[in-house]
Order: C-alpha cells, then structure tokens, then sequence
C-alpha cells in the first residue's frame, strides 16, 4: 500500500485544532486506498523542539511514496522544507 506523508501548518496553531485537520487528512488518505503517515503521531511529545520533530519528519517523509500538503502549508516553514525535500527527491 501506498504510503502518503501529511504535511501541513502545526507551529502557530492550537495543537487540538492541528490534531483535528491532520485527523480529517488521515481519513481522506485512507478513502483514497493509501496508508496516511502523521507526522502529529510519530510518538514525541509536544513540548520536543522543532528541530528535534523536523528531524523525524523527515525521516518520516522519506519513507513514503508521496506528500498531501494541507492548505496552509504556505504558512509553515516546516511544511515549506517537507515539500522541498519531496520534490528534490521525488
């Protein structure tokens, strides 16, 4: 099964708010016969710093076969840097 990486804005948002969209993103992902990766449960705390869940985000993306960008991932640098990688990647 296809895995697919959310990517979205977390940094700035309440962080029920971010579970909540990136839920509603794993849902959609699963309807289209693929695997969601969340990075929101990758298993470090929230308090863990960005560089530090960055780290594993990317670790995360590249075990996957594509990317679903949420629509404010214009807002996040992280999202911006997940997409990059994405591309540079394939």
């Amino acid at each position: 099964m296809k895995k697919i990486y959310i990517s979205g804005q977390i940094s700035g948002c309440p962080i029920d708010k971010a579970r909540e969209k990136f839920e509603r993103a794993e849902e959609l992902i699963r309807q289209m016969g693929a695997e969601p990766v969340n990075p929101m449960k990758s298993g470090l705390p929230d308090f863990a710093s960005w560089e530090t869940h960055m780290a594993l985000d990317i670790v995360l993306l590249m075990g996957c076969e594509g990317i679903y960008l949420l629509p404010d991932w214009e807002n996040s640098r992280g999202s911006t840097l997940e997409k990059t990688i994405a591309e540079l990647t394939g």
